[in-house]
């Protein structure tokens, strides 16, 4: 019975990372309710649900706060440049509907739609990305787009597990306090395959290392 409770157990160690998941959680949401801050705590997120949440790799506030700080400025420019984007076009679709329903307006308002889900896949890759490599801010938004097309499979599959962890929060709100890291982790699981193809081979010794993955 002690060797169930013990700290090691695979029991407490799981109720550690159930508890771990819902205290990320928290700190999204905390994070993002100035919305200005979304991108960074976005990052944050990823970052911590990858590092530790994952490969059990420090605390999670102490990772959080170290991504936070350290993905603040590149996550809250293009945050705020793909948010006016998708504001413009959701505009876009709204005018095209007021202007009638013929086959025109039907076209058009299917290739704005077209374009804020194509926007949508290259947003899920920028926060994880800006999480795990440093690049200028041109070169983060380019490289994203390129692997999203080059990915194109997993970029839908990613956009999915987005879609379906969004809906289950708008289904059951308290789910708020949790499916954020889950669906989040679920990600990490795609774009952590992509972005090995795109390190060096010291930088994937060394995450093999820190690790213990044999994926990399």
């Amino acid at each position: 019975m002690g060797g169930i409770f013990s700290i090691d157990s695979p029991l407490m160690q799981g109720l550690s990372k159930i508890l771990d998941c819902i205290f990320l959680s928290i700190l999204w949401v905390v994070f993002s309710i100035p919305l200005i801050t979304f991108g960074a705590s976005t990052s944050a997120l990823y970052y911590t649900a990858n590092k530790t949440i994952r490969n059990s790799r420090g605390y999670v506030w102490q990772q959080f706060w170290r991504g936070f700080k350290s993905s603040f400025k590149q996550s809250t420019i293009l945050w705020l440049i793909f948010a006016l984007i998708m504001f413009l076009l959701y505009n876009d679709i709204q005018i095209v509907g007021l202007l009638g329903t013929g086959n025109l307006a039907f076209a058009a308002k299917v290739f704005f739609i077209v374009l804020m889900v194509i926007l949508c896949m290259v947003i899920i890759y920028i926060f994880p990305y800006v999480a795990r490599f440093s690049a200028p801010l041109k070169s983060v938004a380019k490289n994203c787009v390129f692997m999203m097309v080059r990915h194109l499979p997993w970029s839908f599959l990613a956009l999915l597990v987005v879609a379906v962890t969004a809906f289950v929060m708008w289904l059951i709100p308290i789910t708020l306090f949790i499916m954020p890291t889950l669906g989040t982790l679920v990600s990490t699981f795609i774009f952590e395959r992509i972005f090995v193809r795109y390190m060096n081979e010291e930088d994937r010794l060394r995450e093999r290392k820190l690790n213990g993955k044999e994926y990399l």
